[in-house]
Order: structure tokens, then sequence, then C-alpha cells
């Protein structure tokens, strides 16, 4: 049995990878509002910046807040949502928004360099995830026994791995393509909001979601973010026919903020879980 000492620095880790969960997004927010107080202007979306000054800082930004996804541990069905959202960060940040359109700007030498490093890029995440994986089965950290909690993690948990599977047919075939890489941002993108609502949505209190009631006493919060969530989604188009140019933009720092919030959440309900009847340091 791990002793107090080795449990509070496990609690002292798991509160610092929180808090990076809401630090690191603060420094493309830095490097978005200098690069438009400069140039008098936003991309229209943010994924726009991959191709301008503040580019280092997004595939940063990206791939470590990635990383945080997978290493923080929170219960079944959160933690192979989480796990799934770090994955799909991964490839957010390092296959370029409209490769195409790039690609069709650059000579033939130029091209081929770009399409390597993309391809070199999608090979090292797979090859690291597929060991990632490899060693759960080993150490029995895998979810395909923890999500058999109830039929609800059941569907849910079928429902991410096909598109989980869906996902990596499309990078394979694109990668093996090396043209576009048409549509693998997006969907990485829209796979990685679609996991974090799973994650947040574990918090609801609902019994069948989760062994223990995650909710701190109080669902409602959770409810609201996954409610405003939906609601993003659904201005999108309605921005776009309203004719407003920064409207994937728009949409998309309001579900990071929305994730943010709910990172602050998680970090004020288990600051110090060491108290109460499910405390980690009396079990």
């Amino acid at each position: 049995m791990a002793s107090t000492t080795q449990r509070f620095q496990g609690l002292d880790t798991l509160r610092y990878v929180r808090l990076m969960l809401l630090v690191v997004p603060l420094l493309l927010v830095v490097a978005i509002v200098i690069y438009g107080i400069v140039n008098h202007r936003i991309e229209d979306s943010l994924s726009s910046y991959y191709l301008g000054p503040a580019r280092d800082l997004f595939v940063a930004m990206l791939v470590t807040t990635g990383a945080l996804l997978v290493v923080y541990s929170g219960e079944a069905l959160e933690d192979y949502a989480l796990n799934l959202a770090g994955f799909y960060a991964m490839f957010v940040a390092l296959v370029p928004t409209k490769l195409g359109e790039t690609l069709s700007t650059l000579p033939p030498d130029d091209q081929s360099k770009l399409i390597l490093s993309v391809r070199v890029a999608i090979i090292a995440v797979l090859v690291v995830s597929a060991a990632f994986v490899w060693l759960g089965f080993k150490t029995s950290r895998t979810p395909h026994t923890a999500l058999m909690h109830s039929k609800l993690t059941k569907i849910l948990g079928l429902i991410s791995t096909g598109l989980l599977v869906a996902f990596i047919v499309l990078l394979l075939w694109r990668a093996f393509e090396g043209k576009t890489f048409a549509w693998v941002h997006a969907s990485a993108a829209f796979l990685l909001i679609f996991s974090m609502g799973i994650a947040i949505a574990s918090h609801l209190g609902h019994v069948p979601m989760c062994h223990e009631d995650t909710s701190g006493g109080k669902p409602n919060r959770y409810r609201i973010i996954l409610g405003l969530m939906a609601l993003g989604l659904i201005a999108w188009p309605i921005l776009l026919i309203a004719g407003v140019e920064e409207a994937l933009f728009i949409v998309e720092w309001f579900q990071i903020s929305l994730f943010a919030y709910f990172w602050y959440l998680e970090s004020r309900r288990l600051w110090d879980p060491t108290t109460g009847p499910n405390s980690l340091i009396s079990r």
C-alpha cells in the first residue's frame, strides 16, 4: 500500500495536470491577441493560425494538451473518452487545415517535403498509440472491461470505438494517398469535441454512466456546459448564413472556453480529495 507521502505526491501531480490543462491554451490566446493587435485582424478559424506566425504555439498547445488528456486518469468512461480526445488532438495539431490549398501553392519539391512530414507525423503518432494500447493490455489498464459497467457505457463505448476505427481508416487512406489529407483535420476536431462531450457527460451524476457520483453534488453545472456546447455547434451554420466570416473562430473559442471551465470545475472539485467519505487518504 502506498504511503501517505506518496499519495499526497500523486494528488499534487493530478492538481498540476488539471492546472496545465487550463494554462497551456493561454499560450495560444496571448499569441493570437498579440497577432491581432499587430496585424489588425483575426483569422477565419483557429486552425488557420497553423499556417501563420502562431504555428509553433498552435502545434505545441495541442500536442501538450493531447498528452495531458491521455495522462489524466478518471472514472472508466471519462478515462476512455479523454484518451480518445488526446489522440484526436494530436492530429488536429499535426495535420494542417486547408492542406490541399497550401500544397497547390507550393513547387513540387516543397509539396513532397510537406507531404512527407505529415506522413511521418501520422505514422509516429499511430505507432506510439499502438504501443500505448499494447501496454494497457499488458497492465490491465484497457477499457474493454471497465466500459461494461452498464448498457449506457457499453453503447457509448461502442460508438466511440466505432468512430475511432473509422477515423483510423480515413487517416491511413489519406496518408497512403498523400495528396490533400482531406477531412483528417476536420474529423479530428469534431471527434475531439465529441469525446470531450462524453467525458463531461460522465459527471452528470447518473449511476449508469459512472461507478460513483462525480458531479460534486452539482450536476447542473455539467448539464449547462453540455447544453452550451451543443448550442455552439448549432450557432456555427447560423453565423455562416448571416455572413460572419469569423464564425468558425468564434465557435472554436467558445468551445475551448467551455472546456477550460470544465477543467476549472474539476480542479476545484478535486483540489483536496483527502477529506470526506471517499477521500484517497481514507482508502
